[in-house]
């Protein structure tokens, strides 16, 4: 009288597995990229190492967020796509830094302009290569 469909038990916890090591892979990225761009600012004589380390925290809050909605729309475009990506980035983490010094215009720009080329050349770029994303 009643039917049940037979559903494979590994299906859903798999679903359940992937998203959840998908999360943690991009946690673990950001942490790397934060820690990477927090260093870079530190090295530039931003600020202390603790006030680069916030600052890295919230650009990349920032640029994640905004990021979201962006790299959906970009990521067709391959590698010109990257380039608006990467230009975007250095456009929001520098009004940010704005923020946080305001009257250090050329060495705002400068930290996020340094930043974002390390992370993006020893972080997204080798991501991006990696999945195939640069077409």
């Amino acid at each position: 009288m009643f039917h049940s469909a037979n559903f494979d038990v590994a299906g859903p916890g798999l679903v359940v597995a992937a998203a959840g090591i998908g999360l943690l892979a991009l946690c673990i990225v950001s942490l790397i990229v934060i820690i990477l761009e927090s260093l870079v600012l530190w090295r530039l004589h931003w600020g202390t190492f603790k006030r680069s380390l916030l600052a890295a925290f919230v650009m990349n809050l920032a640029t994640s967020i905004l990021g979201a909605g962006v790299v959906v729309v970009t990521l067709p475009l391959g590698i010109w796509g990257f380039l608006i990506d990467f230009g975007l980035s250095v456009l929001v983490e520098g009004g940010i830094l704005m923020l946080f010094r305001r009257g250090a215009a050329r060495e705002n720009w400068v930290a996020a302009l340094a930043a974002n080329t390390f992370s993006y050349l020893l972080v997204m770029l080798p991501l991006y290569l990696f999945y195939g994303l640069l077409k």
